[in-house]
């Protein structure tokens, strides 16, 4: 594995390398999207188990045993992406895998040969040997004019973030940078790897911001009696004197 590989596994997987077992070694990971969860996520498959991490804090990951995951199931709803259906002993799992590029079907299609490799059921459409199991998308000229449009708007909006992290213009720059590189990530791995780690510091930073505040407003709501008290002391005393 070469250092940008390396690189990308360390933005995308994030803290996962971290919890794997002493024996138990990475086989393929893909970028995927977890239906009604706003944060992106990643399908990963390792030789012990099938792991849905999301990048948020407060989503918890899916970790299926190997042994407990029977098959899986595809579903072409739209031509873009391929929903799949990780069926196991009493749960299922289900994320969807975008195929709008040859690069990204091809990791889709890693993962779950992967699985395949480990004696999980496929369809019978499924083929393993291919080079790529699941079709990319066409792309036509529609396609490559969103392209352009996404990286012009993504890098304008990163470039505004940029000037909103200035300290002479004050304002959310953090938050403008991960919207941008979401944008970027639509069309760009590189910034889908990124987009991942982004928002999973993002949320952990708003996580740790809402923590603080909410320990810091007894202390606000507890002071105020007591500056209250000392004022009506202290109006007594000048009517006493």
């Amino acid at each position: 594995m070469g250092p940008v590989a390396r690189f990308r596994e360390g933005l995308g997987l994030g803290p996962l390398r971290s919890e794997f077992d002493g024996d138990e070694s990475l086989q393929a990971w893909a970028h995927a999207k977890v239906p009604g969860v706003r944060a992106p996520a990643v399908l990963v498959g390792t030789d012990h188990r099938c792991l849905l991490h999301i990048a948020s804090p407060s989503v918890a990951d899916t970790h299926t045993q190997l042994g407990s995951l029977v098959r899986f199931e595809l579903d072409r709803a739209t031509p873009e992406t391929v929903g799949v259906r990780l069926n196991g002993d009493g749960e299922e799992v289900v994320a969807e895998l975008s195929l709008t590029t040859r690069a990204r079907s091809r990791a889709a299609g890693r993962v779950l040969s992967a699985l395949v490799r480990q004696n999980v059921g496929a369809p019978a459409t499924f083929d393993p040997s291919q080079t790529s199991p699941l079709p990319p998308v066409p792309r036509g000229v529609k396609d490559h004019a969103r392209r352009i449009w996404v990286t012009v708007v993504g890098v304008m909006v990163l470039l505004v973030s940029l000037a909103f992290a200035s300290p002479f213009v004050p304002g959310p720059g953090a938050l403008t940078g991960v919207a941008g590189i979401a944008i970027l990530a639509r069309e760009y791995e590189g910034a889908r790897d990124v987009h991942v780690w982004a928002n999973r510091q993002a949320e952990r930073f708003i996580s740790w911001a809402r923590t603080a505040w909410s320990r810091r407003r007894p202390e606000d709501s507890a002071e105020a009696p007591v500056d209250d008290q000392h004022g009506s002391s202290d109006d007594g005393y000048e009517r006493a004197g």
